[in-house]
């Protein structure tokens, strides 16, 4: 969650907001026949702002910058029309076909020939994109660049020194442009293996560059594989225009064909059938014979109900080698983002305009060019931009320039240090860093509100070493606890990470300690949610005072999988609501030490690495956790009473999977204790008890309610991305999306664990075959940032029992595209 949070927080430093009051529409028609003309280009002479004409060939621009439209499209003569400043007016343009160019022609959009067609394009396909694959070795050149927009007349401009001198001028006299982030990258391909012979990268946010890459970069410059059926942008699943189920899906029409250098290629456009859908519009050509794309270009349409999405565009032009068939020629990436929402035109396709810049906009471009030629080999990497075969690819000297300068102005390091926040949890204090923030404030029965003080070296101070602890207290029981850590990698990877931790500290005992490994920046005192953390309706009483001290050894040993080992040794004491009891007797506190053993298995995955950890997001490819923990028991005594081994053993799964338009985060996580083990090593689901919406915990249930050595949880939410509210009136222009979630828990208690003490009555375990089930329904992207659902317990058997509620209404911020 907090990582989305870092692109609002950006934008929001970066924004400008401007008014318009002059609006330009009309209708583009064939000069000839009358008939309207689709996906005309309408540009606004001599500026970046412009439209495409829809299905009817209709068009609306509010506030133009300029004085005069120009008017294109294939097929057609350019045109161009004067319009009035400070008016509202209402055009009609002929545009007149252009045949000149073309050996052959036809006008007329045909859908049953182009249906004809698409079934060559579907019989040829699987031969046409092994060539794709099976070209033999090749080299890219991709260079990435990230500007914003400034309005020269705005107060951000006032706050950036030498503005013009870090800056680039636009067209448009009152916007320019600031890098944020630029990158180039050479890589060498042969067979299956990928070699990169050149990378230089810098932004002028140097702690939220990775999430630049990740939470924008990595979600819309993509691979356009339009090969396959689908293509994953912006965290959505799009059809492919040429998939075997695209006629079900698109309006496909066959323009125009032409003949060049004694071959026919057919031209055709497509759009979506229902506008609501989440589609592609666009064109494409085909090769006759071959039936291969030789180019093709896609936009998404505003009625994607993508956040923060001005426009988007994806262009892929192929060459044909006489030997080899077709191969990339180049592929260019651009998108446009603002953080307002885009309400100056009624096209359905305006989100095609990523030329329409204003002040606050976020453009994204990226091109990857393709080459086979052995020239290159003798040629430096660094070098290739300047070569014929990457015309114009490199990335201006003065732009890495402007970005060292801007890295020094106040505001940007401002911007930088809150997102780095978001994203680490941590606030960097020069050589010390603040954190985890959400350590700071916590509240329990036991100490009331508890106030702690975290902090370690930073990256500063060393890369390879840090020392850290926190000290922290309660209003109500003021002690004072306190603990210390020490990490250490020796190398300059993290293939070895070693690290060792102490603390003498409250711990609660419904703690879950493989909590760790699925939780992305998992936090140890607090809960994760502000709401959470403020509307608490009561306070955990059920902590115990723990001593403990672990040693880890953490193993990255490729991009597939990382093993910890971990020993550990605890000594735990009672507290008023946490009392251990064996038969008659009582204990004040016991030990238990052991080792605990963790595979995480990942597939390759991205990850981001932040100091010494790395950061699995929620993706396709899911993230696997097997754990493994033995230890055994000591009671206090004269010699000190040994119990038996106990083990335990859990597996986790986390991901997602898209469907379309709808996508769904999962967790699910298993496992089974058994042997001579305390209560609190027990599976103990626990909810919120407050306003605030858990992730992973259940949102009914309250502080104490089930133990189980045998057990499952499974954490479902499903995103219906506007499937339905994008088609209800006045409702579809805010964007909202439907949210469906279930939560379940299932376990039970065997005779395999054998309890070292009583299990206090406060704990449920007499109806273990009956599981506790909970569903919210709800909406999120509530002014974009907020998720608001209604949960309802399922069943009637758990309806009146004390340790859950019936229903309630959760609140949490999320945020994504």
């Amino acid at each position: 969650m907090f990582h989305r949070i870092l692109l609002v927080v950006v934008l929001l430093v970066m924004v400008i907001f401007d008014g318009a009051s002059q609006r330009v529409s009309g209708v583009v028609k064939d000069a000839e026949s009358g008939a309207p003309v689709p996906f005309v280009n309408v540009l606004v002479k001599g500026t970046l702002q412009g439209v495409t004409t829809d299905l009817d060939g209709r068009f609306t621009l509010e506030s133009p910058g300029g004085d005069t439209l120009v008017f294109s499209s294939v097929g057609y003569y350019p045109g161009e029309e004067g319009i009035r400043r400070n008016s509202v007016q209402q055009l009609t343009i002929f545009l007149k076909p252009n045949v000149e160019m073309l050996g052959e022609v036809t006008v007329k959009p045909e859908i049953e020939r182009a249906v004809v067609l698409f079934h060559k394009i579907q019989e040829h396909k699987s031969d046409n994109r092994r060539q794709l694959i099976n070209m033999g070795s090749y080299k890219t050149l991709s260079v990435t660049n990230v500007y914003v927009a400034i309005d020269t007349a705005s107060n951000v401009s006032r706050l950036i020194d030498d503005f013009k001198k870090v800056t680039i001028e636009s067209d448009n006299q009152q916007l320019r442009f600031s890098p944020v982030y630029l990158s180039e990258t050479a890589k060498e391909v042969s067979g299956d293996s990928t070699h990169i012979l050149y990378s230089a990268k810098d932004g002028i946010f140097p702690r939220i560059n990775q999430a630049i890459e990740t939470y924008v970069l990595r979600n819309v410059v993509v691979d356009l594989d339009f090969y396959d059926e689908q293509i994953n942008i912006l965290d959505r699943s799009f059809l492919s225009p040429i998939g075997k189920n695209a006629l079900s899906r698109y309006n496909l029409y066959l323009n125009d064909s032409s003949m060049v250098d004694g071959t026919k290629y057919f031209h055709f456009s497509f759009a979506p059938k229902n506008r609501y859908d989440q589609l592609f519009a666009g064109n494409f050509k085909i090769e006759n014979g071959s039936f291969a794309l030789t180019e093709i270009e896609v936009n998404v349409p505003r009625e994607a109900n993508l956040n923060f999405v001005k426009g988007f565009r994806g262009r892929v032009k192929y060459q044909k080698f006489p030997e080899r068939g077709w191969f990339y020629d180049e592929q260019d990436v651009r998108i446009n983002l603002a953080l307002r929402p885009e309400s100056d035109s009624v096209s359905i396709y305006s989100s095609e305009r990523v030329e329409d810049v204003a002040g606050g906009n976020w453009i994204v471009n990226q091109l990857t060019q393709y080459s086979i030629s052995e020239r290159l080999d003798y040629v430096k990497a660094e070098n290739w931009g300047k070569q014929p075969e990457f015309v114009g690819s490199g990335i201006r000297e003065d732009d890495y320039y402007r970005v060292e300068m801007l890295k020094q102005q106040k505001i940007v390091k401002g911007v930088d240090a809150i997102g780095g926040l978001a994203l680490t949890g941590y606030v960097n204090a020069g050589k010390i860093d603040l954190g985890p923030v959400f350590d700071i404030y916590s509240s329990n029965a036991i100490e009331g509100h508890r106030f702690t003080l975290p902090l370690r070296t930073s990256e500063q101070m060393s890369k390879h070493f840090s020392i850290g602890g926190f000290a922290g207290m309660g209003t109500r029981s003021r002690e004072l606890k306190y603990g210390g850590n020490v990490i250490w990698q020796p190398g300059e990877t993290d293939k070895y990470i070693f690290r060792v931790n102490y603390s003498n500290d409250y711990s609660l005992i419904s703690h879950d300690k493989f909590y760790r490994f699925i939780k992305n920046n998992p936090n140890n005192k607090g809960n994760g949610n502000f709401i959470a953390a403020i509307t608490t309706r009561e306070k955990n009483p059920y902590l115990k005072e723990e001593q403990s001290i672990d040693f880890r050894v953490e193993f990255n040993a490729n991009d597939d999988f990382q093993l910890e080992f971990s020993p550990y040794y605890l000594y735990s004491q009672s507290t008023p609501e946490v009392r251990f009891y064996r038969g008659g007797d009582e204990y004040q506190s016991y030990e238990n030490y052991g080792v605990l053993l963790n595979l995480r298995i990942v597939s390759g995955q991205h990850f981001d690495k932040f100091y010494f950890d790395r950061i699995y997001y929620v993706d396709p490819i899911p993230v696997i956790n097997l754990s493994w923990d033995v230890g055994q028991i000591r009671l206090p005594g004269r010699e000190g009473h040994k119990m038996g081994l106990y083990s335990h053993i859990n597996g986790a799964v986390k991901g997602r999977i898209n469907m379309g338009q709808i996508f769904m985060h999962y967790m699910v996580n298993a496992g089974f204790l058994f042997g001579d083990a305390p209560y609190d090593l027990l599976d103990q689901p626990v909810g919120s008890m407050s306003l605030g919406y858990a992730k992973y915990r259940f949102n009914l249930l309250h502080h104490a309610s089930f133990a189980h050595n045998l057990y499952t949880n499974t954490h479902f939410h499903f995103n219906g991305g506007g499937v339905l509210l994008n088609r209800v009136p006045l409702i579809k222009r805010l964007k909202l999306r439907e949210i469906v979630s279930f939560k379940g828990h299932y376990g039970t208690m065997t005779e395999d664990y054998k309890g070292v003490f009583d299990l206090p009555n406060y704990y449920n375990t007499s109806d273990s075959e009956v599981p506790y089930a909970e569903i919210g329904v709800g909406l999120t992207n509530i002014f974009k940032i907020l998720r608001i659902e209604y949960v309802r317990l399922l069943g009637n058997y758990y309806l009146n029992e004390g340790f859950t509620d019936k229903d309630g209404i959760r609140i949490r911020a999320e945020m994504s595209f």
